[in-house]
């Protein structure tokens, strides 16, 4: 049956039924067209193919409004032709935890870095310095950059200490025969 339904009449199916990849389970079953509607033609081809029918219009529709309802062949004929879901992501899985209260906190635990700031006052005049730094699961200061005037500056030295505190550790890394 869906090899007799264009694309966009299969699109007005899940639009009719309430349908996405998102979300599979239908929630609503209607669609109100005039006459002139763009729709109109894609419409009356599923009624005659029997996927939609027309339904009594309720009396707070504008007279000539149609209602159309998809049929139970037409709602097999929708569900079916749903793409499948799409690939679990670690965003997806934050949303759906209750655990965490920023998306960088799931990923990383307790080991996300942390922004440091100070004042600095030279000749009478304060600016800000930044430091970002990583503590280990003890507490302790794992890894720090340096001392920067922006955020971007200190961002860009953790990394670099990052870096070179992943190429230390497997430097020091033994062997395995």
């Amino acid at each position: 049956m869906t090899e007799q339904c264009t694309q966009r009449q299969v699109e007005l199916l899940h639009h009719t039924l309430g349908l996405s990849i998102d979300r599979r389970d239908p929630y609503r079953n209607h669609f109100v067209a005039s006459p002139g509607h763009h729709d109109m033609p894609d419409l009356e081809a599923l009624e005659a193919l029997g996927l939609m029918a027309r339904s009594p219009t309720p009396k707070f529709c504008a007279d000539g409004d149609i209602v159309f309802r998809v049929t139970d062949v037409g709602r097999a004929v929708a569900l079916d032709s749903l793409p499948p879901p799409p690939k679990p992501t670690r965003y997806g899985e934050w949303l759906d935890a209750d655990c965490c209260e920023s998306f960088g906190e799931f990923l990383c635990g307790s080991r996300l870095p942390t922004l440091d700031a100070r004042r600095q006052y030279e000749g009478g005049k304060a600016r800000w310095q930044w430091r970002m730094y990583r503590r280990d699961s003890f507490g302790y200061r794992e890894i720090a950059g340096e001392w920067a005037d922006t955020k971007k500056a200190a961002k860009a030295s953790y990394k670099a200490a990052l870096k070179a505190h992943r190429e230390a550790k497997t430097r020091n890394q033994p062997c395995s025969r």
